[in-house]
Formats: C-alpha cells, structure tokens, sequence
C-alpha cells in the first residue's frame, strides 16, 4: 500500500497545481501582490492550525531558519510575486508553460549544490531546447508580437530563477525539516513581503473583491499552497529535486486546456511550437532514461 503513496501523490500534485494557472489569471487584477499576499497569509494561517492541532511546533530549529528565509523570499516573494506580476500582461497557458522551464533552471543550481545531481548531456539538452521554446513562445518577429506580454514572460521567467534556489536548498538542508511548519513560516514571510510591497506600490480601492476572485484565492491558498506545498516538500524528501520538478512538464497540458475551456485562451502557432519543443526537451531525457534503467534491469 505505501508503494502507492508517492505516486499517487505526485499525480494529485499535478492535478492540483494544473488548474492553479487559471486561479491565478481570474484573481490576480490590477494588484498582483495584494492578491498574493491575501492567498499565502491564508495558506499560512490554515497550516499554523493544522500545525496547532498535530501539536507540532510551527517555527523550525533556529539552524534551519535560514532555509526558510530562503524559501519566503525567493519562493514565495519573488517566485509567485513576480508571476503574478507578470499574469496582468500573459495568459495562464503561456505562464505555465514558462514554468515548465523550472527543471532546468533547478538543475543549474544543483549542479553547483548537490553532490549527486550534476549537470549532464540530458540536462544540456533540456537548457537548449528550452531556451529555443521559449524563443518562439515571445515571437520576437511575429506579427502578434505584443511588448507588454513580453515584459510580463521576462518577469515570470526570472521569478522561475528566483524559485529554483531554495527549492535546490530544501533538498540539500531540509531533511529534517516538518514540510508543514517550513512552508507555514515561509508563506507568512513570502506574505507579509507581498503585502509591503503592494502598499507601496498598488491601491487597495482597486482590489477585485467579488465571488470569483475570493473563490479563486481560497483555492488557491487551500488547494494550490497549503495543501500542494506541503506534498511537494514532503516529496522532495523522497525523490530527486530534478526529477520532481518534472512534474512542471505535465502541468501546462492540464493549464493549457483548463485556460482554453474556461477562458477562451488558444496558443498561436508559434507558441504552441515552443511549448512542444519546451516540454520534449524537458521531458524526453527524463523517460529515455527511465527506459534504459528498465531495460538493463531485465
């Protein structure tokens, strides 16, 4: 029965965090980082009690604290701040597509951080062929070409840089680390940034206060954060960090779909180019090897 655990749970995360795009696109406004302040300071509240009733601590060890840090600000602030950002200008099916991009730039910094996950052919392949998707995804010289959705990609592609890092860390320092409480102090911290930056920069007289962007934003707090964070530090534990940034590969099918039946979003020729290319070059190594293990086991 365990055997099932961490595959199940890797397809619920897939689940989950594919339709979280489309959440994100509806609520996000004209005040990315109030909205994504409101969605993590309810994710953290909701993992503070569930911590509060497992009778476990909420802060981690004063030696791991730097982790966490880590985590809230180039996950949480940066990550997601900038994502959000970013998604006035993108359509959620193109964002995800973006982040399928984060397998590699994880495996740069494991490179330098992990002692059994350096970079190799397959990764090399995976860096090209990403970098020529996401070329034909901007279509610098295509008659579409819109300037402001391609500052928002740049945006969102440097908020995928910013979440490698800590993701890498967690795997390397976080062993002993109760997924629940690391990911409740770094929301809060990823939060409360958010928030400071949204007063300064955004107006609360602008914030979409309606049925669809506060639905959106409990499901994203709940489903996408507090519950998808937590199966993912919990699985980090268990499998390679590149490895499980492979599930970014299958989530833009899932986003991609949800943004064309429920918002009318279509890829252009172009962008559906360099979403296959994106998604071949990540993904292929990743099975061909799973292939070759399986075959030199018989």
């Amino acid at each position: 029965m365990t055997s099932y655990i961490v595959p199940s749970l890797y397809i619920a995360l897939v689940l989950i965090w594919g339709s979280t795009w489309i959440a994100i696109k509806v609520s996000v406004g004209e005040t990315p980082f109030l909205m994504a302040s409101m969605r993590f300071f309810l994710a953290g509240l909701v993992l503070v009690l569930l911590q509060k009733w497992r009778k476990q601590p909420i802060l981690p060890r004063r030696g791991d604290r730097h982790i966490i840090v880590a985590l809230g600000i180039g996950n949480f602030f940066f990550g997601y701040g900038l994502t959000y950002w970013g998604m006035q200008f993108v359509d959620s099916n193109i964002t995800s597509i973006l982040w399928a991009t984060l397998p590699v730039m994880i495996a740069v910094f494991a490179h330098r951080m992990l002692v059994n996950e350096k970079i190799n052919a397959s990764n090399i392949f995976s860096l090209v062929g990403s970098i020529i998707g996401t070329l034909f995804i901007f279509d610098l010289k295509g008659a579409g070409f819109d300037p402001q959705a391609a500052k928002g990609m740049v945006v969102i592609l440097l908020s995928i840089l910013a979440a490698a890092y800590p993701n890498v860390l967690y795997k390397r320092e976080g062993t002993n680390l109760d997924p629940v409480a690391a990911n409740a102090s770094a929301m809060l911290i990823g939060a409360t940034l958010l928030l400071i930056t949204g007063l300064f920069f955004e107006s609360w007289q602008h914030v979409e206060l309606n049925v669809v962007t506060m639905g959106a934003t409990a499901y994203l707090a709940i489903m996408g954060s507090a519950i998808g964070f937590t199966m993912y530090f919990w699985l980090v534990k268990r499998v390679t960090i590149v490895k499980m940034s492979y599930t970014t590969f299958l989530i833009p099918i899932l986003a991609s779909i949800w943004g064309w039946v429920l918002l009318g979003e279509e890829l252009s020729t172009s962008a559906l180019t360099g979403a296959m290319i994106i998604i071949l070059s990540v993904s292929l190594p990743e099975i061909l090897r799973k292939r070759y293990f399986n075959s030199n086991a018989e």
